[in-house]
């Protein structure tokens, strides 16, 4: 009777954890792009290779192919385009500057280790702030100072996070 106890819970959690394993994986296949409508029309359009034989290759010096109407239109548009989506992203083509970078981790939670730890409480001495003496140890004094800095600074008090470093002027 025990046997068929551990044997059913084995079975239920076998089956449990490829259940989670199956839900919790990526899938494995991504999906294919669904072909736009210009692509659907210029695939039905287009000369099948199997069908129609190729033409042969014209020497370099006869083969200068006028661009049509079309072609011009086409590359018109795709300049505008690439423009737009230049002053989209803010490069400044003269100069060939591109912004900064915006990225907000001010939120990420830092570890510090004795040597920032000291940085931290030159930094609050700096700022005005009592963190008690200038040791690496982080105790009830420099817990509070740390608080009181990220208060008076408009950080959510607590922890010690990249914003507040940022704010100290010290390196992480």
């Amino acid at each position: 009777m025990n046997f068929i106890k551990t044997s059913t819970l084995t079975s239920c959690l076998v089956l449990f954890l490829s259940v989670a394993l199956l839900i919790g994986c990526k899938p494995i296949f991504e999906k294919k792009p669904i072909p736009s409508k210009d692509d659907q029309a210029a695939a039905a359009t287009a000369p099948s290779s199997a069908l129609e034989p190729e033409p042969e290759p014209e020497p370099a010096a006869l083969a200068t192919p006028e661009p049509t109407e079309i072609e011009d239109v086409q590359s018109l548009q795709s300049m505008d385009s690439a423009e737009s989506d230049i002053d989209a992203v803010g490069i400044d083509i003269e100069n060939n500057e591109a912004p900064a970078p915006i990225a907000d981790d001010g939120d990420d939670i830092v570890k510090p280790d004795t040597a920032m730890i000291r940085d931290i409480q030159q930094a609050l001495v700096n700022a005005g702030f009592n963190p008690g003496p200038v040791d690496g140890k982080s105790g009830g004094k420099t817990t509070a100072a740390i608080e009181a800095f990220q208060k008076e600074n408009g950080i959510v008090p607590g922890k010690i996070d990249k914003r507040t470093l940022r704010a100290l002027g010290v390196e992480f």
